[in-house]
């Protein structure tokens, strides 16, 4: 979301800043463009002003496709700046003025085995070069002896690994004691599997929430009365539009500030909407297009979904086909389960997109 409009996260803001600070553990799930990040990243800002805490955050989408060893490289370079550390250990471990540093001045942390399994690590090297990184918070915390909140991103990325790693990460986290944990993801079905399911390696591991659209209600109120010279059909049609969703809702209404006459009047409003909103966004749907090509059907799936029509009745597929790509979409985030039946596609614009 814009920095500009925080509307209606103020409650979940102060449970999770709140609640981390009490060494409460949280996983925060929402698909994409849902303003998930933003609240995170808010929350860290809000802990960081207190001197009692440090701040680690990792993006596991960054490192998608790539090795274990890679994810923990950056778990161990986010932790190295944690401790004020300037550059990346792949250019570091190579200066023997660092290694002297780390000798002098984190001795207790103890680095050098970590230096060293990073510099020869592959195969089973790998699996406990990741397990030192995942101890590295913990480390840090009792060393500077401050808190630490880490911070997931795309937790869920995490399961493309494979089952192992999940619980390499889960085996070491669960010990930590100084440390606080802030999951994230976007592919609920995932994210549902780790840590809402009985068998799963995270299962009530910290608190669930599911972060939602926007209510229509609280957006009304909030741009009618910070800027009441907007046309409240306008404000009606973006509601019905975009349903709350908060990456868009908070785009269009910066567009209506800054653009004064998009805000008068329904046919200004969907004249931008197709000549200046699509447009800007243009890459990142048809980005989510190829995507959702790759799956046999789904595209077919989803145009109908986007009419709001039932994939079961308007295509010539068989129950199961239909059945088995509506699973796909789901677990990738395009969709979501409201009933037996019954799917919402979860990116608005997407779906008009689609439809138009």
């Amino acid at each position: 979301m814009s920095k500009g409009h925080f509307i209606n996260r103020k409650d979940e803001l102060k449970n999770l800043t709140h609640g981390l600070k009490r060494g409460k553990d949280y996983i925060l799930i929402a698909p994409r463009r849902f303003g998930k990040t933003a609240l995170a990243k808010k929350t860290l800002e809000e802990i960081k002003q207190d001197p009692n805490y440090l701040i680690i955050h990792i993006d596991l989408m960054f490192y998608s496709g790539g090795s274990i060893k890679s994810i923990a490289e950056g778990i161990i370079n986010k932790c190295l700046n944690a401790l004020g550390i300037s550059g990346k250990i792949r250019q570091l471990w190579r200066q023997v003025d660092f290694s002297i540093n780390l000798k002098l001045n984190y001795k207790d942390l103890e680095l050098e085995p970590v230096i060293q399994l990073f510099k020869d690590g592959s195969g089973e090297d790998e699996w406990r070069l990741l397990e030192e990184a995942l101890e590295l918070p913990e480390k840090i915390a009792k060393k500077r002896n401050k808190k630490v909140v880490v911070f997931y991103d795309e937790f869920g990325e995490i399961d493309y690994f494979s089952e192992r790693a999940v619980k390499v990460f889960r085996s070491v986290l669960q010990h930590h004691e100084e440390v606080n944990y802030l999951f994230a993801g976007s592919q609920e079905t995932l994210m549902n599997k780790i840590f809402l399911d009985k068998s799963g390696a995270f299962y009530r591991f910290g608190e669930l929430i599911y972060l939602k659209e926007l209510t229509k209600s609280d957006v009304f109120s909030y741009i009618a009365e910070t800027y009441p010279s907007i046309n409240p059909e306008v404000i009606y049609e973006m509601l019905d539009l975009l349903n709350g969703h908060p990456y868009y809702t908070s785009l269009v209404l910066e567009h209506f500030i800054s653009n004064p006459e998009i805000s008068q009047d329904v046919n200004s409003f969907y004249q931008y909407i197709r000549t200046v909103l699509i447009p800007q966004e243009e890459a990142y749907l048809e980005l989510q297009i190829l995507k959702i090509k790759e799956r046999v059907n789904a595209l077919d799936v989803m145009r109908i979904l986007s009419l709001k029509l039932s994939p079961y009745k308007e295509l010539q597929l068989k129950e199961q086909q239909v059945y088995s790509t509506l699973r796909v979409l789901e677990v990738g985030g395009y969709i979501r389960k409201e009933s037996r039946g019954i799917y919402t596609i979860t990116d608005p614009l997407l779906e008009f997109f689609l439809r138009d």
